[in-house]
């Protein structure tokens, strides 16, 4: 039986063999929020109580007895561990991308005792949207799968290659004349692509695969870029919602297999 939220996500992690990505795409929030309510420090509205529940396979009154417990811990001083450690600590420490040629370096690597070590970045999508939400009743989503270029691949300096995901439109709302927005700054030490790519008109219940062409950068460097959907304008359909992303390793060589 788990004591804590975090116990019950990763639990349920381990029963429907998904990444914590989905579960938090199923939650229907952002992933500092989605971490900031798994740890106790803020509390849910109804709404996402209820689709945290879902995705987590607990009743809503056990996510109650869980938040308590969760919260509790938390003013006690007790660090509620959440695992998932690179991504929970993203959440509340995460490196920031910023506009200079230093913040991107500091993206790229860092010299360490002669070796390169390759940071990989957890943009926080809030410092960069300016936009406008353009959320819509009953308008809802669901991420399916990465259809190309799983998290991690690695890819060689300056290759372009094209990232695909699969999404459901789980909502009552036609999806017409709308687009992916890059979330994170272009910069030369990340991998480039468009701005916004249209996404195939889709009714509700349909399935849509949306591709993005990439060009990774000319350093060896681990790049991600985040992407929410968007109108022409570049105003939000899901402002508060984890949106999709892309997570490449870049470098000089393939690594050589052993005999």
């Amino acid at each position: 039986m788990s004591d804590t939220l975090g116990d019950a996500l990763r639990a349920a992690k381990s029963r429907r063999n998904v990444q914590s990505k989905l579960i938090i795409f199923e939650s229907g929030v952002s992933k500092s929020q989605f971490y900031r309510i798994i740890r106790g420090t803020e509390s849910p509205s109804a709404e996402t109580k209820a689709r945290m529940a879902e995705a987590l396979e607990v009743s809503e009154d056990e996510f109650d007895r869980l938040f308590a417990q969760t919260a509790a811990l938390q003013r006690g001083g007790t660090d509620v561990d959440t695992s998932d450690s690179a991504l929970q600590q993203g959440s509340s420490a995460a490196f920031k991308i910023g506009v200079t040629a230093v913040a991107a370096f500091l993206i790229g690597g860092v010299l360490l005792g002669g070796a390169v070590i390759i940071l990989q970045p957890s943009v926080s999508t809030t410092e960069v949207e300016a936009s406008v939400s353009n959320a819509v009743e009953g308008d809802k989503t669901l991420f399916i799968d990465d259809v190309t270029i799983p998290d991690g691949t690695i890819m060689l300096t300056n290759q372009t290659f094209v990232k695909t995901w699969r999404v459901k439109n789980i909502g009552s709302v036609v999806w017409k004349d709308r687009y992916l927005k890059r979330i994170t700054p272009q910069s030369e030490l990340l991998c480039s692509s468009p701005a916004m790519v249209p996404i195939p008109e889709t009714a509700p219940g349909e399935t849509v695969d949306i591709s993005v062409t990439f060009t990774t950068p000319h350093l060896p460097v681990t790049c991600r870029s985040d992407w929410k959907t968007a109108d022409h304008n570049g105003n939000l359909y899901f402002p508060e919602m984890h949106g999709l992303y892309s997570i490449v390793k870049v470098v000089t060589d393939y690594p050589e297999l052993p005999d």
